[in-house]
């Protein structure tokens, strides 16, 4: 009887180290997700206080720049005929 506690004992001991290092394999992934998303969003404020920054005679070419990428972001519309 004392070999089985014994057992149950040394058994939960070594269980408990593999258990805490699982849960911090798990944690990895969302910590570079979230460095991921900060990178993010320092580079669109970036991107965005440009115009603050910029002399005057360049804003028109920067928004029009700006203006190509919207344009290309939306779909065309087609239309179809149903028989």
């Amino acid at each position: 009887m004392k070999r089985i506690i014994v057992l149950l004992v040394f058994s939960a001991f070594i269980a408990v180290p593999a258990t805490a290092s699982a849960k911090q394999k798990s944690k990895q992934p969302t910590e570079a997700e979230e460095i991921a998303k900060q990178h993010d969003n320092t580079l669109r404020a970036l991107r965005d206080g440009l115009p603050l920054i910029l002399p005057s005679w360049s804003l028109p070419v920067y928004f029009g720049m700006h203006m190509d990428e919207k344009d290309k972001k939306k779909p065309e519309k087609t239309a179809t005929k149903k028989k």
